[in-house]
């Protein structure tokens, strides 16, 4: 099979399930940008120990899961699979309550960088920022059903991501560079 087909030179591309549609089409940015962060996860997890990486493994199944349901109508093509449920946003919130017991509170706003595994995690944080702006605009344009609890879960695994950029600073023992506002 070649990799290439020479259709979407024009401008247009086919759904898992078959259906045509234009590449500037919102799904087909929900979809990019859903690849994207699953791809920065999969470069934080060789930047990680193997505890974190194993999380962010589940996590990133998770991401799978979300972009074939984007990419298809076809209950037939989704199989089994399920889309991501309230038990996915209470492990995210687990996780996060677990390295947050860990640190000291908060008390400023924090630079990236520090460390190239922090900010390839800052790094994440963002692009899942984007890909839930990205979800949300397809949803809300469509009037698509069923993707409340997944808009959730990419809300909540940007404050994972954002967690995970403290317990590294944390667990590597580089303090967090606070930002001076110049106030």
């Amino acid at each position: 099979m070649k990799i290439y087909t020479k259709q979407g030179d024009k401008g247009f591309t086919r759904l898992a399930d078959g259906k045509g549609i234009a590449k500037s089409d919102y799904r087909l940015e929900a979809i990019g940008d859903i690849d994207e962060l699953n791809c920065h996860m999969g470069l934080l997890i060789c930047r990680v120990e193997p505890k974190l990486a194993q999380k962010l493994q589940l996590i990133q199944s998770s991401l799978f899961v979300l972009g074939a349901y984007v990419a298809s109508d076809s209950p037939k093509d989704l199989g089994n699979m399920e889309l991501i449920s309230l038990k996915d946003i209470v492990a995210l919130e687990e996780n996060i309550d677990e390295m947050d017991a860990q640190l000291s509170p908060m008390r400023f706003f924090i630079l990236p960088g520090g460390h190239e595994s922090i900010a390839t995690a800052q790094i994440t944080r963002t692009v899942c920022r984007r890909a839930e702006r990205s979800l949300i605009r397809w949803v809300q344009a469509t009037e698509q059903p069923n993707y409340e609890i997944a808009i959730a879960y990419i809300n909540r695994l940007s404050d994972y991501l954002f967690m995970t950029c403290r317990f590294l600073h944390h667990s590597l023992g580089i303090p967090e560079i606070p930002w001076n506002s110049g106030k």
